[in-house]
């Protein structure tokens, strides 16, 4: 086993995350539209927690180490992705209270993930 990290495990930890985030996203979308559910910055950073859980999960179980270590590296690169994102297509500026907590969510679903994941493998 390498004891490094493998940035194509990490871009794919990143993918995966993107793509669950875009089908919860789907999701939401249609629950606002069929229920009374208002729309909330909670519901987005619970989105990204999940996604970036399931995915740091994934990673770390498939490489069998170093949970914590993909689990913080996924969860950081797709919290600096959906800002980058953010400013692309919006003027406005967000909320730092929101991008805070968004940014602690990231880090620490990424952790729990890789983690839970790496002890799961072993």
């Amino acid at each position: 086993m390498s004891r490094s990290l493998e940035i194509s495990r990490v871009t794919k930890g990143i993918l995966v995350t993107v793509i669950l985030s875009f089908l919860l996203t789907l999701l939401l979308s249609l629950i606002y539209y069929f229920t009374s559910l208002h729309e909330s910055p909670i519901h987005s950073i619970i989105t990204a927690g999940i996604s970036v859980l399931f995915a740091s999960f994934y990673v770390s179980f498939q490489s069998g180490s170093r949970g914590l270590f993909y689990g913080l590296a996924i969860g950081l690169g797709f919290f600096l992705l959906s800002i980058i994102i953010y400013y692309l297509f919006y003027d406005s500026n967000p909320s730092w209270r929101i991008v805070l907590g968004k940014f602690s969510v990231c880090l620490a679903s990424g952790i729990i993930g890789g983690t839970i994941g790496a002890i799961l493998k072993r």
